[in-house]
């Protein structure tokens, strides 16, 4: 999406006409201020912004109500990065902008890029005041119109900025996208066909239709028009498609593929790609074509050396229903991808033959996680590892967070812990820069995509590589442990875990990350609700969220037709759970979405809902047990694999074995019955509440001895020259750590 020109011209002055009435102050100032915006005019047209600036920033000191320097300062700032800046200087004016259309769609641009959108919108509403047709502030309103996910009022806009300006390509490519957001892709295909035959030599039309044929489902037409493509109209299309991705991701993808920059795009690549960000937004219109098209892909691929790499598809595909098998085709093909692209970059790893050779003789743990932004989850980390031996275990924390702050590092170094950030880095030096520290085991404690680095495990950095509660029957290549319990994975106790070289240390609480009570904080910025009604909720982010659940709760808001169903926020994906949940014959205002985005807002409010709703296809299991933490009882659905039992598992481990349902049905008719029964569901608070004394899942410390226990057992058989085996961890055979520190 394209916004044109977005500075206020400047007319520089070259001299001041000299008027006797002036008092001579008056004119002197005049005339200074004259002379340093001819200065500033000259710094700027020789490539000196920053000298430029001064000189202006000189003038606007002699005249600052004066429109013109304000705009001319307001600019420079902005071409050197200062948006704030440019901002305040502008609304040093206001007044002056606000009386013509330029001025006022300057203002709004500028209040825009600091985040002001009520600012923005009123001084474009005020620019459109002014001039019904003025171009630039239609097309600006257009994408702020898009990015809010109201595709018919950018579509309305962007056909009036192509009726005022046919000749501009970019205003056509405009038109397109929003088609293409609106899923009118045909009409989008259309508009494109028509700019092209207009703008023949324009490469990034080109490079949209190709886009848009994948996005309709036509791949073989938009491979062929790929290949049609020069180097520069590839990397055109690879920079495209980027862009549409969220500035984390876009973060993600540039260190991931650093050392080697993946294959173009092919047209599957781009469905999927845009198939998986609706996922993310509870867009689920086209679920069934894009199942079907990936089926047919993966089992195009079985009978082939194909590598493709399927990049976020495994995670997705578990929200479209993909089996276990597929789900675990598609990412052995991809870590297959990436090892061929990385295996010779780093020499085979080589464990320490004595165990003196180490700088110490304790055990040496690394733990591997996604994010440490997450407060919740990051507080709960460090409560665990302050239970942790000291004497027996040294504790190193990798984390890829996006922004690391300083704060993580001091309080893990407060309980005896390292934090190494590794956000910067690709999966090679990720490996390289691991293996310095010598470790004896290392542990992926959230492997879930798109943060999964399974290519770290492969290369291998340690001799005992474990991957927590994996929603897999079978390791990946270079795990040699899967850690979980017999209800998560029934199939642990088989014989042909052992002889697959996977074995499962089976504990009696399911994670080593869940959350102290939050119920202590305060609840007064929640929801405006009557204190009867009965307040269902789902903490499962948007991205999380599959349709069969949707569905389900859909039926159960139908029967208690007084309740509300409390979700966190979802930005645009609001706009598609409203259509769904008007749809199921449920009011969209039933729904009622978290005004903050801040996790630790949330967890405060947890104690004015009446009972948590679990998801289907892959159970929120954190979010969970942040709920029962919060004395907020749940009712989750035991499926048929791990990602959707994974909420049993906690609950089992809580002591609610009764909120586990064996079906869909059940579910759908436990919620309805705790919603008419006032007494059985206050019945099952206090049950929560009294587990919460002796259920094993809020028994932090045994659970870390436990832990600790299973990583001593796997590190002596590799010492003892054994191979990894099944083992049970039972708590009973657990005695009291005295030397660990202190919670």
């Amino acid at each position: 999406m394209r916004r044109l020109d977005q500075s206020l011209p400047c007319d520089y002055p070259r001299a001041v006409p000299h008027n006797p009435e002036m008092k001579d102050g008056t004119h002197l100032r005049a005339e200074q201020h004259g002379q340093w915006m001819l200065q500033a005019a000259q710094l700027h047209g020789t490539g000196k912004p920053e000298l430029a600036l001064v000189a202006f920033e000189t003038a606007l000191a002699l005249a600052p109500g004066d429109l013109n320097t304000a705009s001319a300062c307001a600019t420079l700032l902005s071409e050197l990065d200062r948006p704030e800046a440019a901002y305040r200087t502008l609304l040093s004016v206001e007044d002056l902008l606000l009386n013509d259309a330029d001025g006022a769609a300057n203002l709004a641009i500028a209040a825009e890029s600091c985040g002001d959108l009520e600012k923005a919108q009123a001084s474009y509403a005020r620019a459109l005041a002014l001039d019904p047709d003025h171009l630039r502030t239609l097309n600006n309103v257009s994408i702020l119109a898009a990015s809010a996910g109201r595709w018919d009022l950018a579509v309305e806009l962007a056909r009036k900025c192509l009726a005022l300006a046919p000749q501009h390509p970019s205003y056509h490519a405009n038109l397109a996208e929003f088609l293409s957001g609106a899923q009118r892709f045909h009409e989008g295909l259309q508009t494109l066909t028509t700019a092209i035959a207009q703008f023949p030599d324009s490469i990034e039309l080109r490079v949209r239709h190709i886009v848009l044929l994948a996005f309709n489902g036509e791949l073989e037409k938009s491979d062929a028009a790929t290949a049609q493509l020069g180097a520069e109209g590839r990397k055109i299309l690879g920079d495209f498609l980027l862009n549409l991705e969220a500035p984390e991701d876009r973060h993600l993808y540039r260190t991931r593929t650093r050392n080697n920059p993946p294959k173009a795009p092919d047209a599957l690549d781009i469905l999927a790609g845009q198939s998986f960000r609706n996922l993310a937004l509870c867009d689920w219109r086209n679920n069934a074509s894009l199942t079907a098209i990936l089926r047919a892909s993966l089992a195009r691929t079985s009978h082939t050396i194909e590598r493709r790499h399927w990049h976020l598809a495994p995670f997705y595909g578990m929200l479209l229903g993909l089996n276990d098998d597929e789900l675990e085709q598609m990412e052995r093909e991809s870590l297959s991808a990436d090892l061929a692209c990385n295996h010779a970059l780093l020499p085979p790893f080589t464990a320490l033959s004595k165990v003196a050779a180490k700088k110490d003789h304790r055990i040496h743990v690394g733990i591997a996680l996604d994010s440490l932004n997450d407060e919740g989850q990051f507080e709960s980390l460090v409560h665990h590892l302050a239970h942790h031996n000291a004497s027996r275990f040294a504790i190193h924390v990798y984390a890829f967070t996006p922004r690391p702050e300083a704060k993580h590092a001091e309080q893990l170094r407060s309980v005896g812990v390292t934090l190494v950030e590794l956000g910067h880095m690709s999966d090679v030096e990720v490996v390289a820069r691991i293996r310095l520290d010598r470790l004896d085991v290392y542990v992926e404690i959230a492997p879930e995509l798109p943060f999964r680095r399974s290519l770290i495990s492969a290369l291998r950095v340690a001799p005992v590589q474990i991957q927590r509660s994996s929603k897999q029957s079978q390791s990946a290549p270079g795990l040699d442990y899967n850690t979980s319990d017999e209800f998560l994975h029934p199939e642990a106790s088989r014989s042909a875990w052992a002889s697959s070289g996977t074995a499962v240390a089976q504990t009696s609480s399911h994670a080593i990350a869940e959350t102290r009570p939050t119920c202590e904080l305060s609840v007064s910025n929640g929801p405006d609700l009557a204190e009867e009604t009965l307040v269902l909720c789902a903490l499962t982010p948007p991205e999380k969220l599959d349709p069969q659940s949707f569905a389900a709760w859909m039926k159960i808001m139908r029967s208690l037709p007084d309740a509300v169903l409390w979700l966190p926020r979802c930005a645009r994906g609001a706009i598609n759970l409203v259509r769904e949940a008007n749809a199921a014959g449920v009011g969209g205002s039933r729904l009622l979405f978290s005004n903050s985005s801040s996790r630790a807002t949330l967890l405060a409010r947890l104690s004015q809902a009446s009972l948590c709703l679990d998801t289907f296809r892959t159970s929120s299991a954190v979010d969970l047990a942040y709920a029962l933490n919060a004395g907020i009882p749940a009712i989750t659905l035991a499926g048929h694999n791990t990602s959707c039992r994974s909420g049993a598992s906690i609950m089992r481990a809580a002591g609610m074995p009764q909120c586990v349902m064996p079906s869909g049905e059940a579910y759908v008719s436990e919620a309805v019955r705790l919603g008419r029964d006032e007494q059985a569901l206050a019945a099952l608070k206090e049950s929560l509440l009294a587990a919460r004394l002796t259920a094993p899942r809020f028994d932090v410390q045994s659970h870390v001895q436990q832990w600790e226990s299973a990583l001593t057992t796997m590190v002596e058989r590799l010492r003892a020259g054994l191979s990894p085996a099944a083992f049970n961890i039972a708590p009973s055979s657990m005695t009291p750590d005295t030397t660990s520190n202190p919670s």
